[in-house]
């Protein structure tokens, strides 16, 4: 009798705290999932939403009109058919409830999880609507925040300074454009293209950069054809206080080192920065790290997207390719990195100019 009740007892318990785990959680549109405290944020704003965030397979979904509305985009919702369309600008969205599957700007795309109704409200995957829109998101630990575009100031407070002056620089706006991208190659030696190299020194810097408390958006974070022009809106757009184009050059086999160029206008100065002063600390700062010769900073008023551009920008040409032993080194990832590094000290420089 009392081996019965003790085998009972277990049961029960074991079928209870089998309850508890599901209770934590829910099926959304036939997906397990779990809400979420996570808060959302956007353009350095917390907003109130009228559905808690959803996390699935540790990625968070919100709601698509209230999130992203905020940065400009329009939500078309088909409840017959339950698929939800989101444009902004020149760039749309088609996600099927339930389905992983979605359209982005008529191409396939798979997503680590689909979108979803909670309660009637639909619930995509922030990441990866704010990605496909090219919109700066971030994640803070500390405070549980999900953030699309400009840092709340409760999340650059938590940043350690990590060089400069941290007063100065975090929450300041950097747009960061790798040069070329896609059907644009850029010049092409030993097999090495310019777009590539552009890429993968753009993407050191990003990520130096956000170490430090900035923002930043980039034009491209892939092999992806742009115009010049988009280049310059995405930081117009922003309000970013400095715009960087990375290049690396091509010439005479005999040339070789380093140049930046600027748009010769005192309409590009904000505070106390102009595009010359920005190109001169660029220019100086590539040439002491990488160790490369001067090639000057040179004036180019037909260039669109210096000209274009509202804030201080330049276009840093990081070496010559045609040069086959400049080649050698800008091929590798540790010279890469040493070119990011000197692009990092100056738009710290510069911005503690700017912000002095």
């Amino acid at each position: 009798m009392k081996r019965t009740l003790l085998v009972t007892i277990i049961i029960a318990t074991f079928l209870m705290s089998i309850g508890q785990t599901f209770a934590a959680g829910q099926y959304f549109s036939g997906v397990w999932g779990v809400t979420s405290a996570s808060k959302i944020a956007v353009s350095g704003l917390t907003l109130n939403l009228e559905r808690e965030p959803v996390s699935i397979n540790n990625r968070l979904l919100v709601p698509v009109r209230t999130v992203f509305s905020q940065i400009g985009a329009k939500i078309d919702w088909n409840e017959s058919r339950n698929r939800v369309v989101i444009t902004k600008d020149n760039d749309e969205i088609i996600m099927y409830i339930g389905y992983t599957n979605c359209y982005v700007n008529g191409a396939i795309k798979s997503m680590e999880v689909p979108a979803v109704l909670f309660n009637g409200t639909v619930m995509v995957p922030v990441r990866f609507v704010a990605e496909a829109f090219n919109v700066l998101v971030g994640w803070s630990e500390k405070s549980s925040t999900v953030y699309l575009g400009k840092m709340p100031q409760e999340v650059i407070e938590e940043i350690p300074a990590s060089g400069g002056n941290a007063s100065n620089i975090k929450g300041r706006i950097v747009v960061i454009d790798a040069g070329h991208g896609g059907t644009q190659t850029g010049a092409v030696y030993g097999g090495v293209k310019e777009k590539d190299l552009n890429l993968s020194i753009a993407k050191k810097l990003n990520a130096k950069l956000k170490e430090l408390g900035i923002v930043t958006y980039m034009t491209r974070n892939a092999d992806t054809t742009l115009s010049l022009y988009a280049r310059s809106d995405l930081a117009n757009r922003n309000n970013a206080d400095l715009l960087i184009s990375i290049h690396n050059n091509a010439g005479l086999l005999k040339h070789t080192g380093s140049m930046t160029l600027y748009y010769p206008s005192s309409s590009k100065t904000k505070r106390n920065l102009s595009s010359y002063e920005f190109a001169n600390i660029v220019q100086r700062n590539m040439c002491n790290t990488l160790g490369s010769k001067d090639m000057g900073v040179i004036e180019r008023p037909g260039l669109a997207v210096l000209r274009t551009s509202n804030m201080p920008a330049v276009i840093a040409e990081i070496g010559y390719m045609s040069n086959a032993s400049e080649l050698s080194k800008l091929k590798t990832s540790a010279y890469q990195e040493k070119a990011a590094e000197a692009l990092k000290k100056a738009v710290i420089e510069s911005l503690e100019k700017m912000y002095k």
